[in-house]
């Protein structure tokens, strides 16, 4: 088996892939990043900023929707396909682009995972932007008063009153941007960015910051990047189960189809609609697939005009 990122590029071409509506403006970004000779990671780490950097997004970057306390928090993650390293930030608060920490601690520190305030401090160190106040505009919180009247009815336990959270928020949240990218040496990488759930439990992690869960990369086989409930996508090591079915020989489409299936599998363990959306990619293919997501979007070039498609989806009854 050979190294990642070790030859074999001959005919491969430049890929950038996303998701969402705002997924456009990440590919379109990351597409510059390429055409211009950047690498595949500083094509996710700018495309994954681009939107982080969107002050209107509700569900990414300090504008997202804040937790349950009215404090935002954002994670994010990133990985190098070539060299199998990855690192992701979780529970940050007041940190502009969390991507961008990210990337400098993949690029600088042995670790996989970094959390809190820690975190906070070390982009303050390393010379990020860090804004002063980490609550949420009143807005939001006037939000998070409607969605507190729609889930005061659900039963008595923790389990119960934040699946009815997940419900309700679903319907003011987008979550996630999401980026794949492809270079002219053939290496691959992706990369996530999330403020989580709106109105989370305080210091709840999502699959964004998670490789293996959120995103994953191999420039051997491919790239996959979910959005959607995290948890679900945690359990069912989403990003990961895809690249490994590439591994084995089946096509982008056919890998988010198998992940989403699975993830159908621990919806109907625990008696929810839980909604994930899928994004794989090849060096020369991209697929999608979505889980009670009929609406879910996703976003490729592979040359010429960027292209937005609607992902077939599963439907759970």
């Amino acid at each position: 088996m050979k190294k990642p990122g070790s030859g074999g590029w001959e005919g491969v071409g430049l890929l950038a892939a996303s998701y969402h509506d705002s997924g456009r403006r990440a590919v379109e970004r990351a597409v510059r990043v390429l055409l211009s000779g950047g690498s595949a990671l500083d094509a996710v780490e700018q495309g994954v900023a681009e939107v982080e950097n969107e002050p209107s997004n509700e569900s990414v970057g300090l504008g997202g929707l804040p937790n349950w306390l009215g404090e935002v928090e954002l994670d994010a993650g990133i990985m190098d396909g070539d060299t199998l390293r990855a690192c992701g930030v979780a529970v940050v608060k007041r940190v502009k682009n969390p991507i961008k920490l990210a990337r400098r601690c993949l690029d600088e520190l042995p670790h996989a995972l970094i959390v809190g305030d820690a975190a906070t401090k070390l982009a303050e160190a390393l010379g990020l932007e860090v804004v002063k106040d980490s609550r949420a505009p009143p807005e939001a919180l006037e939000r998070r008063k409607k969605l507190e009247r729609e889930v005061a009815e659900a039963s008595s336990g923790l389990t119960r009153y934040y699946s009815k959270i997940f419900r309700a928020a679903s319907k003011v949240w987008h979550d996630t941007i999401g980026v794949i990218a492809v270079d002219a040496k053939g290496s691959v990488a992706a990369g996530t960015s999330t403020s989580g759930v709106a109105f989370k439990f305080p210091g709840r992690v999502a699959d964004s910051a998670i490789a293996g869960a959120g995103f994953y990369a191999d420039s051997r086989y491919g790239a996959a990047i979910c959005t959607g409930v995290g948890e679900v996508a945690i359990r069912a090591v989403a990003a990961f189960r895809a690249v490994l079915l590439l591994s084995q020989g089946y096509g982008p489409q056919e890998a988010a189809e198998a992940v989403v299936e699975a993830a159908a599998e621990i919806a109907a363990l625990d008696g929810e609609r839980y909604n994930l959306g899928v994004v794989v990619a090849t060096k020369r293919d991209v697929g999608a697939a979505a889980l009670n997501w009929e609406s879910f979007l996703y976003v490729y070039w592979l040359g010429g005009e960027v292209k937005v498609e609607k992902a077939p989806y599963v439907k759970l009854t």
